[in-house]
């Protein structure tokens, strides 16, 4: 196919002076605006049984978090503590839990878990068991 504007014109027209600063310019402008820059596209499906959900559901309760956030604090702390880092440190890394039966959802502004408050989350005095 031909192209259909064969001379340069607007940002990118070499005849006039600075084309490949605004030519950047845009191409970085535009890396910002990207959705898939902004959002995690990582995650986890998890299977259970009924009475784990029920389980789970009464310990968001009792901590007024939601089911993900939940699951995503609990790994943060496990995580911290197999590698030895603080909790922080890994925690930096999650999206920020939001209060039990609210949904996170259409969130456009990718968030940081700061890892304080809904309850302690450190893993003092765990009992290994062993296999």
């Amino acid at each position: 196919m031909a192209n259909p504007k064969p001379d340069l014109q607007g940002f990118a027209d070499p005849s006039t002076p600075g084309w490949r600063d605004r030519a950047i310019a845009r191409v970085k402008q535009r890396q910002q605006e990207n959705r898939r820059h902004n959002e995690r596209t990582n995650g986890l499906y998890l299977f259970f049984d009924d009475e784990l959900r029920v389980l789970l559901d009464e310990a968001c309760l009792r901590r007024d978090i939601s089911l993900t956030g939940y699951a995503r604090r609990a790994m943060i702390a496990f995580i911290a503590h197999d590698l030895g880092m603080k909790y922080e440190d890994v925690a930096q890394y999650a999206a920020e839990p939001v209060g039990y039966g609210k949904s996170g959802g259409g969130r456009t502004k990718r968030t940081r878990d700061h890892g304080k408050g809904m309850g302690r989350w450190m893993i003092a005095g765990l009992r290994e068991m062993k296999w």
